[in-house]
């Protein structure tokens, strides 16, 4: 036992010695760190003060916050960090937006992380949640020196005037928003950080020149189960189905899960350069979809088997967009429509369509900026009409302090209720905001 531990004490010894010559004579060169990587932090965060009057409003309908009538403060904000690095003519990377603590920015530049790969022969992304039809459409808020349809959060459709006897208030279309972008959303009461749609595919084309400065552009998304937002267990319906309670004695109510399956959403722009000073683009967009979901009924409060089960229509939306640049002015336009999506005869009964327009003329001069603008929409036969003023000032390279007046009326019934008469109600909204951006 002694021999054997002798032995490998000098074997210990030998190997020690030997190690520490080897690495006298030559010791490893630092090797230099090089990296192509780029890192591209982009923000926004936008604050603004809202003061509405708005007509045939009852009781504590009158608060624009919970204790205060006729004012609110409201803000929007997002960060996000884009990684990428260069191959060649290849780049790969990703894009990842963190939380912020306000309402997040909808502006698809803002959201959706995921990973892509850029080349000569276009862009894939891969897990993003904003599809290339909300990317690629336009509207007449492309222009408007603030947002067109802001008022639209400090306006009331629930009041009593509205509702009239029905627990239900009225469906009205404030914006021009597709399904798979803004409809289709993390509805999860437990995860209030997130609200962005399902995990998608897309691929965009390069900007093919066609013609002397004409300039074409195409996009396509594929989006499994607009249910599967990313948020918690893949196997959640994490979109959340909306119950509509239309009658609140009985608890009678219809459970409206409009997830949709194997959606296809996509768009083609068109830049053209008309003259020195003069350019246009339009843009077709759309979607669809199987609905994957339904409208199921329940009779009384305690009913956890439904009664029926009724189909939903399937998921087809369209929106062309145009914007015209003549010098210092520019004007936008759009039109747009839901058509039946995800509706259901037995609950929609006043109506099942959805269109919208959109129209703006602008006028911008150094970092003055001001404008007009229409929104108009029918939904279920319910009727938006709205006419904005805004304008801004650049006061600093990102800084953007900004005033808006909009004027708006709407009318409807609860579109479960045919037999009652169109009730309207109209009101003015002033905002005064500034908008900082990195």
């Amino acid at each position: 036992m002694n021999k054997f531990k002798k032995i490998l004490l000098v074997t210990a010894s030998t190997l020690a010695i030997t190690t520490s010559a080897m690495a006298a004579e030559k010791k490893p060169e630092a090797a230099p760190v090089v990296s192509d990587l780029k890192v591209k932090i982009s923000g926004y965060s936008d604050v603004e003060a809202a003061f509405r009057n708005q007509s045939k409003l009852q009781g504590d309908e009158k608060k624009v916050s919970h204790n205060r009538k006729n004012f609110a403060m409201f803000s929007t904000s997002a960060f996000a960090a884009t990684v990428s690095n260069k191959v060649e003519d290849l780049e790969y990377g990703a894009k990842m937006v963190l939380v912020p603590t306000t309402k997040r920015k909808a502006s698809p530049s803002y959201n959706g992380s995921h990973i892509f790969v850029e080349s000569n022969f276009g862009k894939f992304q891969a897990g993003s949640p904003i599809v290339s039809s909300a990317t690629m459409a336009i509207d007449a808020g492309e222009i408007t020196a603030a947002s067109l349809t802001g008022w639209s959060r400090y306006t009331e459709f629930n009041t009593t005037h509205l509702k009239q006897t029905s627990s239900l208030e009225p469906s009205f279309a404030t914006s021009a928003d597709f399904f798979l972008d803004d409809k289709l959303a993390t509805n999860d009461k437990t995860k209030n950080y997130s609200n962005e749609p399902a995990r998608s595919v897309v691929y965009y084309t390069p900007k093919f020149d066609v013609a002397s400065g004409t300039k074409v552009q195409a996009g396509i998304s594929y989006t499994p189960d607009s249910s599967n937002t990313g948020v918690g267990n893949p196997s959640a319906i994490s979109s959340g189905p909306e119950t509509k309670t239309v009658d609140a004695t009985t608890g009678r109510r219809f459970e409206i899960d409009s997830s949709v399956k194997d959606a296809v959403s996509g768009g083609l722009a068109l830049e053209h350069n008309i003259a020195d000073g003069i350019d246009v683009k339009v843009a077709f967009t759309g979607e669809c979809g199987k609905a994957a979901g339904s409208a199921k009924e329940y009779a009384v409060t305690a009913d956890t088997t439904p009664t029926a089960t009724h189909k939903l229509s399937s998921l087809k939306a369209y929106n062309v967009g145009a914007v015209l640049n003549i010098g210092n002015y520019s004007y936008a336009g759009s039109v747009g429509s839901l058509g039946k999506s995800l509706t259901t005869p037995e609950f929609h009964k006043t109506g099942r369509k959805t269109n919208y327009y959109t129209a703006a003329a602008a006028y911008n001069q150094g970092p003055f900026s001001a404008s007009v603008g229409m929104f108009k929409s029918d939904q279920y036969k319910n009727t938006v009409n709205s006419v904005s003023l805004a304008t801004s000032y650049q006061l600093a390279p990102g800084f953007k302090p900004y005033v808006a007046v909009s004027g708006f009326q709407v009318k409807g019934r609860p579109e479960f209720e045919p037999e009652f008469d169109k009730k309207k109600t109209r009101g003015t909204v002033a905002l005064i905001g500034a908008k900082l951006s990195l």
